[in-house]
């Protein structure tokens, strides 16, 4: 499919549901059709370093993995995958097609109040509000352990690392003052990892090394009773093989970029509760790092969105001083 025939479903209303007005998102992988009571999402025919969803077998198979693996976690939200395609020669979603000629992947349309990020901004969480949140990420966790972790430090190397290919774009957005920051990391970050690899090893043989989300920041979270966790990563699990600290780290530090470092310190202390994850005095310095690393990660996915306005660098810049605080802290 094109955008332009993806346009036309929503002009026409061609899908389940109601025939409101409906909205249209575009991102770098997916098309979104946003409607009073549901959300399709089909996956763009692209292919990158990361992702391959060129071809409908691919597409087909990871619009079946997001419905299953989501459904882990929000099993009431992702409804099913429905074939895409043409029925007297205009196009659409569902229905007794002759053909898939795409697949889209089928969503509840949840209460959009209620997504953490926007009660962040609105300055509407408590950290008594997290306790149920932690509490289902526990027993998630619990249940996801890995038999077999495919655990390997040098891939934490190279995961970290990876944000170092894009230094002159950084360096270009952010002054020359990230440049010796950045010098300084390629040379600890391998030592560091080193150091700790030993305590690395025994988590990820203790049952902490989980088929998680991997996503787990607040725009993908509903505040809900029970919360709704959505839109974990299907089409890599490398990137979904993870330990727990990995894991509850990108939440922790998307807090602390929100100015809530209380709200961090409140989801950790309520899973300690359920499944004590920090059990050496290592485990504290190890989380820091993560924290680093999920800082890095969106770091990088905002820098390369190519975006030189205010608020893009404004951006960068909140992801850059957590990096740089908790790099600090690790000396």
């Amino acid at each position: 499919m094109d955008k332009k025939q993806v346009l036309d479903i929503v002009e026409r209303h061609a899908f389940p549901g109601s025939e409101e007005a409906a909205k249209f998102i575009e991102t770098h992988i997916s098309w979104v059709i946003l409607t009073p009571d549901f959300a399709f999402k089909i996956k763009k025919p692209v292919r990158f370093d990361f992702l391959d969803f060129s071809s409908l077998a691919l597409r087909k198979k990871f619009c079946e993995a997001e419905l299953r693996l989501n459904r882990r976690l929000a099993p009431d939200t992702y409804l099913g995958v429905l074939p895409v395609g043409l029925e007297n020669g205009e196009w659409q979603i569902g229905g007794e097609l002759a053909e898939a000629l795409d697949y889209a992947v089928w969503m509840r349309r949840e209460n959009d109040s209620r997504q953490l990020d926007n009660l962040l901004r609105a300055g509407n969480v408590l950290p008594a509000d997290l306790q149920k949140l932690a509490h289902q990420l526990a027993v998630f966790h619990k249940k996801q352990a890995l038999p077999h972790p495919d655990f390997n430090t040098g891939t934490l190397v190279e995961d970290f690392a990876d944000l170092f290919r894009h230094e002159k774009k950084l360096v270009a957005a952010l002054g020359e003052k990230t440049a010796p920051v950045l010098a300084d990391m390629k040379v600890e970050l391998p030592r560091f990892i080193e150091r700790h690899s030993g305590r690395l090893l025994a988590r990820a043989n203790s049952g902490f090394w989980v088929d998680g989300h991997g996503d787990l920041h607040s725009r993908n979270i509903f505040l809900t009773d029970p919360p709704i966790v959505f839109d974990c990563i299907e089409f890599d699990p490398h990137l979904r093989h993870l330990d727990v600290l990995n894991e509850l780290a990108f939440l922790c530090m998307d807090f602390d970029f929100f100015g809530r470092p209380d709200l961090g310190e409140a989801l950790l202390r309520f899973y300690q509760q359920e499944y004590p994850c920090i059990t050496e005095p290592t485990d504290e310095a190890l989380f820091i790092f993560f924290k680093a690393y999920r800082a890095n990660v969106r770091l990088k996915v905002t820098l390369l969105s190519n975006h030189s306005t205010a608020a893009t660098i404004a951006t960068l810049r909140g992801y850059w001083d957590l990096l740089r605080n908790y790099w600090g802290g690790l000396k």
